[in-house]
């Protein structure tokens, strides 16, 4: 206790006044354990109550993450070293839970017969070790936190006890796929004769069997592993011939059935997968004690893998904030915080991201005299691999619309340099690019992909889509873009926007369609670019209402003066 205290007071030194007094209860959490510890050994050494090991195991946890969450502050190791030492309890409680009242015990005791010493020690190793094996699983799947291939070796284990526990030949253990409606085997220990019918081109040769079971799937039907992950109800076949959703295969014997006991993984009501135990034709068939001997391990067992796979989610989802969160910033420093004064020109532009990193960016550049050049792109995907597509998009436009070259020229030079990338993430890209010239208010521009230009006509106030249809950025190497130009005249209104812009829902799962767009464009002609730009998000806003949008919205207005 003594060092205990010196190690908490001293990481106190480094913390300021207002951190000791918040880590008062951290201390006080410690000290308390610490003493009760010391009472339960008391109680040990004088025998008054039974005292389990893992008591003192749970305390020593606890005292271990008061103590290393004030030398390293953070709530997420201390929330797991407290859910260790309450997993640490699980076994030995469900074993009191649902063990015998003492009553009960004591009045067996007293109107049976002595029973021999031997018939006593194959009783009470049974108990001890099924609770020494939930206790194994509870402390690997604390280990799996830290190993990345934790939660194979801890299905292994589980798969590894079940056929000891069981003196099964052979186990199994499948997890459902939520996506695929189906079960997949993670583990296969043993030998286990497939209960369900063979590929016809399989030869039946046990290697062969057994690595094509190693990697099998199963739908949630037609087959017993399927039925029981749906059903979510444990089943023991001792009569496997008598039983329609068990498949004999013939004629070889090691492809025989036996016995079998199928069981479910679940947290609640939620089946996560299942654990399935065979014994070879000739062997003496299961019974009803290796059978509740497997369901007791498997609750354990359930326990221990939902653990693993919810820190695995958390790490996860930690990982992708992470990642997010530079994604993002570097995104931002892509991104005009103001746009440029062009020539000729007043602009106004929008991006709302649906979520995360948004992959949609608009950019002015004042390449060269004679030329303004404003592009929108729309990068396939999201977050860091996105961005990576995105800033090689841009920096070559950037570079390639200072050359005399076309717009359509730029994007295909720009396109083979994309193709030519060897990555190994999709990097397709919509891209409008329109280049304006003010000493002859000329406009040309090229687009690819998805992304749309628009041109409203002051002279006879028509709203009329001028870009054509054409491959994304990156699908193929040889694809040339075609220039479309006209000539603007003042007050003539050229857009840009990205597909979510015109696909937001609103509630009832209407777009807001490129009608309503036109709509707000004209009524609002006679103001400046950055304020048209305003009144179609507000508008957009207001049309889709509490509904999320389900992709980026980006615009681009470009009025001439």
């Amino acid at each position: 206790m003594y060092y205990v205290a010196r190690i908490l007071f001293g990481g106190l030194e480094k913390l300021s006044n207002l951190d000791a007094i918040a880590y008062i209860p951290l201390i006080a959490t410690a000290v308390a354990a610490l003493v009760l510890a010391a009472f339960l050994v008391v109680v040990k050494i004088r025998n008054t109550a039974k005292v389990s090991f893992i008591s003192f195991l749970s305390l020593l946890i606890i005292v271990a993450a008061c103590v290393h969450t004030v030398m390293h502050p953070g709530i997420t190791t201390f929330s797991l070293l407290v859910l260790a030492a309450m997993l640490a309890l699980f076994p030995y409680a469900v074993l009191l839970a649902f063990g015998k009242p003492k009553e009960l015990v004591a009045a067996e005791k007293a109107d049976a017969p002595a029973a021999p010493n031997a018939v006593i020690s194959e009783i009470l190793p049974d108990e001890i070790s099924l609770m020494q094996l939930g206790q194994e699983f509870v402390l690997k799947a604390a280990d799996a936190f830290s190993n990345e291939n934790g939660s194979q070796e801890l299905m292994d284990i589980i798969n590894q006890k079940l056929i000891e526990i069981t003196r099964a030949d052979g186990g199994v253990v499948l997890l459902v796929d939520d996506f695929e409606d189906a079960v997949s085997v993670k583990s296969y220990v043993g030998e286990f004769p497939p209960p369900y019918k063979l590929p016809a081109d399989l030869p039946h040769k046990p290697i062969r069997v057994s690595t094509s079971f190693k990697f099998a799937q199963f739908p949630l039907r037609d087959n017993i592993f399927g039925e029981v992950a749906s059903a979510g109800k444990a089943e023991l076949i001792v009569h496997p011939e008598k039983d329609a959703r068990i498949y004999q295969n013939s004629p070889e014997d090691f492809l025989r059935c036996g016995s079998y006991i199928f069981i479910p993984l679940k947290q609640g009501e939620i089946v996560t997968g299942l654990a399935a135990l065979a014994r070879k034709h000739g062997n003496d068939a299961f019974d009803e004690e290796d059978f509740s001997h497997a369901r007791l391990l498997c609750e354990f067992a359930a326990t221990a893998l939902r653990t693993v796979y919810n820190f695995q989610e958390y790490k996860e989802r930690q990982e992708m904030t992470k990642e997010s969160d530079i994604a993002l910033d570097l995104q931002q420093l892509l991104t005009a915080k103001k746009l440029p004064v062009a020539p000729g020109l007043s602009l106004g532009c929008f991006s709302d991201q649906s979520s995360g990193v948004c992959s949609d960016l608009y950019d002015v550049i004042l390449s060269r005299k004679d030329r303004t050049s404003l592009v929108l792109l729309d990068v396939a995907g999201k977050g860091m691999n996105a961005l990576l597509v995105m800033v090689m998009i841009r920096a070559m436009l950037r570079l390639l619309v200072n050359t005399p070259q076309s717009a359509g020229t730029v994007l295909t030079w720009a396109n083979k340099g994309i193709c030519g990338e060897t990555l190994k993430l999709d990097h397709f890209a919509s891209v409008a690019l329109i280049n304006y010239d003010d000493t002859k208010k000329h406009v040309q521009f090229a687009t690819s992909g998805t992304n749309q230009v628009y041109h409203y006509a002051a002279a006879s106030g028509t709203f009329a889509k001028v870009s054509v249809p054409c491959e994304p950025v990156g699908v193929e190497k040889s694809t040339a873009y075609l220039d479309r130009d006209f000539t603007g005249n003042k007050g003539d209104i050229i857009i840009a926007f990205s597909d979510g812009l015109v696909e937001a829902l609103n509630e009832q799962g209407k777009p807001y369609s490129v009608e309503r767009l036109a709509t707000v464009i004209q009524a609002n002609r006679a103001l400046a670019g950055k304020d048209i730009a305003a009144k179609v998000r507000d508008d957009i806003t207001k049309y889709i209402g509490a509904e999320k949008p389900h992709d980026d919205q980006t615009l681009l207005v470009c009025k001439i003066q």
